[in-house]
C-alpha cells in the first residue's frame, strides 16, 4: 500500500508547517517484533542506566527548548510566551520522576510470615503501546520517538 503522507497544518497561519510520511503496512507489522527486541536489551539495563537515559533525553529537550516552544505555537497555536515553560515545566516533572525513581522502584514489602519473605518486586514486563493524545506537539514526541530510537538501537 501507498505511504500516507500526514500534513501538519498551523491553526495560527492554515498553512503547512510539517509533512511527515505515515509508516507503510509493512512497517506496521514490524512495529511489535521491534518493540520485542528493543525491550529484550532494555530489561538486561540497570535503574541507574535508566535514569541515564531519561537525563539525557531531557537535556537534549532542554537544549532544543526555543526550537520546542516555536514548534508546539507553530503547530498548535498555543501563544509563544507560554509554550517555553511548557517545555521547562515537562522537564522539571522528569527530573522530579528521576529523584523519585529509586523509592518508587524499590521492591514493595509483603505481610511478615514465619519461613518466607514476602515481597512484590518491580520490573519491566515488556512493551508497551503509548497512545498519544491530539494536543502532544508532533515535534516534541518526534524528537522524544527519535532519542529512545536512538538508545535502543545502541
Amino acid at each position: 500500500m501507498s505511504v500516507e503522507t500526514i500534513t501538519t497544518i498551523s491553526p495560527v497561519t492554515n498553512k503547512p508547517v510539517v509533512e511527515r510520511q505515515g509508516p507503510t503496512d509493512a512497517e506496521l507489522a514490524e512495529l511489535p517484533k521491534t518493540a520485542q527486541k528493543a525491550f529484550l536489551k532494555y530489561r538486561k539495563t540497570t535503574l541507574d542506566e535508566r535514569k541515564s537515559i531519561v537525563k539525557n533525553a531531557l537535556d537534549l529537550i532542554s537544549e532544543r527548548q526555543d526550537v520546542l516552544a516555536k514548534e508546539i505555537t507553530e503547530q498548535m497555536g498555543r501563544p509563544i510566551a507560554y509554550t517555553g515553560k511548557e517545555v521547562s515545566t515537562a522537564v522539571a516533572r522528569g527530573h522530579y520522576l528521576l529523584k523519585i525513581a529509586e523509592k518508587a522502584f524499590e521492591d514493595t514489602p509483603g505481610e511478615p510470615e514465619e519461613g518466607f519473605k514476602r515481597y512484590i518486586k518491580k520490573v519491566p514486563l515488556g512493551p508497551i503501546l503509548i497512545i498519544v493524545p491530539w494536543n502532544v506537539s508532533v515535534a516534541f514526541l518526534s524528537a522524544v520517538l527519535k532519542f529512545v530510537k536512538t538508545c535502543m538501537t545502541n
